[in-house]
């Protein structure tokens, strides 16, 4: 029995030192050209090419090693039977609610206009607000709950909205469609920590942006796909977007004439938002071995139907 991990682009070294460390008892490999495709029992991966999980008759458990699971379930042979089974990191969830209270104040402390006047050498003030902001987070698994908690901490009114209805203890919450039209009206700083589905896919568009407060604030680390990048450019030439940062992007890296790069008040960065441990994802890979061996129910397996 070993363990395949392909986790491309996610380097590959620091799980198989982590499985090293931590005493895995099987052969680690990192390439189908150098093991036994029959041999592999478990599968680390972000995402697969076509024609790799045919190859692997024995294989007992495919494993996220990433929060979102979008882009394995997307693998076109796919085995419906296959447990997939992902991590879930309260450290990242930190790191990723440190991005976004970031990029919220970067944008709303006016923080581009003063990079722009120390480059001109310009000592002019500007009156701006950031406390009592209502902030809207789509998204309340962990991830979104966690950021939510952040933002509030620092002042913000903070609302959340999910698909089904949720409660956290001192903010409003949204749900479904309605929930949805209901809450954007006020929301001057949008947040989305949602995962990507085909209900979530192409979600913030020209129609939704329209809804938001003339001038607000965007802030993406979701997937991608959720934003319809046009809209979204667009949205931010017009002063509809007030300023966005997004550290997700549908094409993923990013090619040099992509129109992103040189849209109006836009941060990018290169999906690097909330990087997991190593360590922490062995440690869930090791368990969710364990519990499989036992019979017992994977903690954090993944819901085809629901998309995570």
């Amino acid at each position: 029995m070993s363990v395949l991990i392909m986790s491309k682009p996610i380097p590959h070294e620091g799980f198989v030192n982590a499985l090293r460390e931590g005493g895995f008892p099987h052969p680690v490999h990192t390439s189908l050209d150098d093991v036994d495709p029959l041999s592999v029992r478990w599968l680390i991966a972000w995402r697969l090419p076509a024609g790799v999980l045919p190859k692997l008759p024995n294989l007992e458990l495919l494993y996220c090693c990433a929060a979102g699971a979008d882009k394995l379930l997307a693998t076109p042979d796919l085995p419906a039977s296959l447990p997939v089974s992902r991590v879930s990191d309260d450290a990242q969830a930190i790191e990723l609610a440190q991005y976004v209270v970031h990029a919220a104040l970067d944008h709303l402390r006016l923080a581009p206009l003063y990079r722009t006047q120390q480059a001109a050498r310009d000592w002019s003030r500007h009156r701006s607000k950031s406390m009592g902001i209502p902030a809207l987070v789509l998204g309340l698994g962990p991830i979104g709950v966690r950021i939510a908690q952040s933002l509030a901490m620092l002042g913000f009114d903070v609302s959340g909205w999910s698909r089904t209805p949720r409660e956290l203890p001192g903010m409003k919450t949204f749900a479904g469609a309605d929930g949805l039209a209901q809450a954007l009206p006020r929301a001057k700083v949008l947040v989305c920590a949602l995962p990507l589905t085909p209900q979530t896919t192409g979600l913030i568009n020209a129609d939704l942006i329209s809804q938001l407060p003339r001038g607000a604030i965007f802030v993406n680390i979701g997937r991608g796909g959720q934003v319809i990048e046009a809209d979204l450019i667009a949205a931010l030439e017009s002063g509809q977007l007030g300023g966005a940062s997004i550290d997700v992007q549908v094409n993923e890296p990013m090619a040099a004439d992509d129109p992103l790069w040189t849209a109006p008040n836009l941060t990018l960065t290169p999906h690097v938002g909330g990087q997991l441990d190593p360590g922490a994802v062995i440690g869930q890979f090791i368990e969710a071995v364990d519990l499989l061996k036992q019979g017992k129910p994977l903690r954090q397996r993944v819901d085809a139907a629901r998309g995570y």
